[in-house]
């Protein structure tokens, strides 16, 4: 499933550029996770909500090499009105039989209305930006310049933090490796702040959280794949692989 934040508005006569905002609406979200080998855990959920309060948070259970995909929709965007009571959450509890390492993949995907700025311009400091945590640690959100090719559709820009490091917490204290049972909760501020400018308007942008779960039997992270290294970036290295 997607999410789209978007702006709308429209010129008055005279000399001043001005925006008549259209009024905020919430879209309808949807969460779907798929088991894509035979026996894996699968799960949908439907949740539509009006206002700018907080979006339905997705909760799944998975298993190995069975990813959670979550995404939440917006649009027609009031500067302002997007604040941090607008977050966009992902529980996740592991069922699997056997112990396994978890990571969070971001993804957005964003591009400019009549403004001509990116709704999402990579910098996270400017026009639509997201905080991202567990509610221990931050997660790395994606920035730079993006991408236009590959998977990413025509007209838009890409962006993508890979396999951040997830842990699950027991009394306050972290472990790396998830038994059955064991869970936590992603959450994604999105912030529109009021002071945004002209440049944002008819924008749009889509945001995705994207969970996968590998097992840890024979497959030790690498080194610097540390408790010291939640909500960061732990590729592929050596033996060990995200797939």
């Amino acid at each position: 499933m997607t999410s789209q934040f978007r702006i709308a508005g429209r010129q008055s006569a005279g000399t001043d550029r001005t925006w008549r905002w259209r009024a905020l609406y919430f879209a309808a979200v949807a969460v779907t996770v798929g088991g894509l080998v035979v026996g894996f855990a699968s799960a949908t959920v439907n949740a539509t909500g009006p206002g700018t309060g907080s979006a339905p948070t997705g909760s799944v259970a998975m298993r190995i090499n069975a990813p959670a995909t979550h995404a939440c929709s917006y649009g027609s965007l009031l500067p302002g009105e997007l604040t941090g009571s607008a977050t966009c959450a992902l529980s996740v509890t592991y069922t699997g039989s056997i112990s396994a390492y978890l990571s969070l993949t971001v993804q957005v995907k964003s591009k400019a209305g009549a403004g001509g700025d990116l709704l999402y311009d990579g910098t996270n400091t400017s026009g639509l930006t997201l905080s991202i945590s567990d509610g221990h640690n931050n997660f790395t959100a994606p920035t730079g310049s993006g991408t236009t090719e590959g998977s990413c559709p025509a007209g838009f820009t890409c962006w993508t933090a890979a396999n951040d490091l997830a842990a699950w917490y027991g009394n306050g204290a972290p472990s790396l490796t998830f038994s059955n049972g064991d869970g936590l909760t992603f959450a994604v501020t999105p912030l529109f702040p009021g002071t945004v400018g002209d440049a944002y308007q008819g924008g749009a942008a889509t945001v995705t959280l994207t969970v996968l779960a590998v097992r840890a039997l024979a497959n030790p992270l690498p080194v610097a794949c540390t408790v010291s290294a939640i909500g960061q970036p732990c590729p592929a290295s050596g033996t060990f692989t995200w797939s």
